[in-house]
């Protein structure tokens, strides 16, 4: 059954994609600032310079960079389901997301780092959270679904949140990626109307002969939403809730339930942080151009004008 405390809601696609803006939120105005600050959330940075100034080009890659989405980097233990993490918050909050193994320039670009737990903290955990901006890193405990139910899972992520002193959210990044189809959606329903349950061992879940369509059904859903999350289709189904009139609104409701949209607050919680790290690079390419003689007084003069808003 859905945890105790997961809400089933409509959410909107609109609203989950609302993380994936860029960092100065798609504004065109001057929010308020310095020269360099307001010129750089404008997307013209360039237009601070004479045209024929060799600071043009620094400045037009610069001011790429600052308006270039929110990077998230998911980092984590190997088995901590990274991969999983990484696909559910591209699908659910529209983010640039790197991945494990996605290389060193990729890790360049990152904005902000998401930790994912798989369970009690272990000495890699913290040592892993040790080596992140502070600033710019949320932990999640990983896989909520194995922890038999919801409740348990927050639990087990207050434990963490407590031992790290930091916040510490528990999603399930399998159910964050659920999409049913209507063959699924038609065995969930005609177990439910049976009254046939999730069992405790997930292995009892399968039956039929090896290789019938009954088991590799069966199998598919294990694969795609686990234990946790067939049960929680199956009581939806059988309680007739709106939220599961459909393959797509189950799905829906499952991705809901996942925790994964609700890491939109705390994410654009940060937005603040990113965008101060955004200009002290800005200011960095300013002062290796005026180090390298491009334009130095114009540089010069911009960044003595620049400052950085904590």
């Amino acid at each position: 059954m859905p945890g105790p405390g997961r809400e089933m809601r409509g959410g909107s696609d609109d609203e989950e994609a609302a993380v994936g803006a860029p960092v100065n939120g798609g504004r065109r105005g001057g929010p308020a600032g310095s020269e360099l600050s307001v010129a750089a959330e404008q997307g013209r940075l360039a237009d601070l310079v004479d045209p024929g100034s060799p600071l043009v080009p620094v400045l037009t890659a610069a001011g790429r960079r600052f308006l270039r989405p929110l990077h998230v980097q998911v980092v984590g233990r190997p088995g901590t389901g990274r991969d999983t993490m990484a696909r559910a918050l591209r699908e659910r909050l529209s983010l640039t997301v790197i991945g494990p193994g996605e290389g060193e320039q990729g890790a360049a670009d990152a904005d902000l780092w998401l930790l994912v737990l798989a369970g009690l903290l272990r000495r890699a955990d913290r040592e892993l959270l040790a080596s992140l901006p502070s600033d710019r890193v949320l932990v999640v405990l990983g896989k909520a679904d194995t922890h038999g139910d919801w409740d348990s899972a927050v639990a087990v992520a207050s434990t963490c949140a407590t031992r790290l002193g930091t916040p510490v959210y528990p999603v399930s990044q399998l159910l964050a990626c659920a999409d049913l189809d209507a063959a699924e959606f038609a065995a969930l329903t005609t177990m439910a109307a049976a009254g046939v349950g999730m069992p405790s061992m997930a292995g009892r879940f399968l039956i039929g002969r090896p290789g019938s369509d009954e088991r590799l059904l069966r199998q598919g859903l294990l694969r795609r939403i686990d234990a946790y999350g067939i049960d929680t289709a199956l009581a939806l189904i059988e309680s007739r809730s709106p939220v599961a009139a459909t393959a797509q609104d189950l799905s829906r409701a499952l991705r809901d339930a996942s925790g994964v949209p609700d890491l939109a607050g705390p994410l654009g919680a940060r937005v603040g942080h990113i965008r101060y790290w955004r200009e002290v690079e800005l200011r960095c390419r300013l002062e290796e151009a005026a180090a390298a003689g491009l334009d130095r007084p114009g540089a010069e003069r911009l960044l003595a004008g620049a400052g950085v808003a904590g």
